[in-house]
């Protein structure tokens, strides 16, 4: 029994002896505050440089806009006149067509002489009014000679003959007519070789009339205007 009861002794005090060796970590109070001011501290510095970050970007964006945007003002407007001054420099044109009023100037390019032309849409061909028609026969060919003026002293021009027409002057009349090939310029554009018949328009108030045959494919007329082509 003084044995056993030693032995006890001995067991509680090695189990008070382990017990003091062993000590759980304390936290100090003080440290837990200290970090918990370094992290508050962090995250406002991130708001910060944030907050900078966005300004920053905003003001260089403005002062971009500012260098980039007269720039292209200016731009804008160059292109814009250039593209005026074209179009004023551009031919009369609809859709790749001349554009044509109910009367145009019309130049007679190997006789020299400008016309006020009867543009008129319900014509099936050009007519050219002409005096003192003669036919004669040259290098075994038909040729005509005429005048444009109803004087003695007038200046004759001679084509040879394209082609006799018969066309119908009132709703029971026709009339053969003798076709030729002209050199005209309207619009400042030639058109060479158009066929014109040689008509006795001395009755009517234009001396040169262009038809169907060459308005097809060529010109859009606008009837209610006059003279829109003035360069020859």
């Amino acid at each position: 029994m003084p044995q056993t009861s030693a032995f006890l002794v001995f067991l509680v005090f090695l189990v008070f002896c382990l017990s003091a060796c062993v000590s759980l970590p304390v936290i100090d109070p003080d440290r837990v505050s200290d970090m918990q001011i370094v992290s508050d501290r962090i995250d406002s510095l991130s708001a910060d440089l944030s907050e900078q970050f966005l300004f920053s970007c905003a003001q260089k964006i403005e002062q971009l806009d500012q260098k980039i945007e007269p720039k292209v003002i200016i731009k804008v407007v160059e292109r814009c006149s250039s593209q005026k001054k074209a179009v004023k420099k551009r031919p009369k044109k609809v859709v790749g067509k001349l554009r044509l009023g109910a009367v145009e100037k019309v130049r007679l390019i190997k006789e020299k002489i400008t016309y006020a032309a009867r543009i008129d849409t319900g014509a099936d061909f050009s007519s050219i009014g002409v005096y003192n028609t003669k036919t004669f026969e040259r290098d075994s060919k038909d040729w005509v000679r005429f005048s444009l003026e109803d004087s003695d002293g007038a200046t004759r021009f001679e084509y040879p003959i394209f082609d006799t027409i018969r066309i119908k002057v009132s709703s029971r009349e026709t009339a053969n007519r003798i076709e030729i090939k002209i050199d005209i310029k309207m619009g400042g554009i030639k058109y060479k070789k158009q066929i014109f018949n040689l008509a006795d328009r001395s009755h009517l108030k234009y001396q040169l009339l262009i038809g169907r045959s060459f308005l097809r494919d060529i010109a859009v007329v606008d009837v209610s205007r006059k003279n829109i082509q003035r360069s020859n």
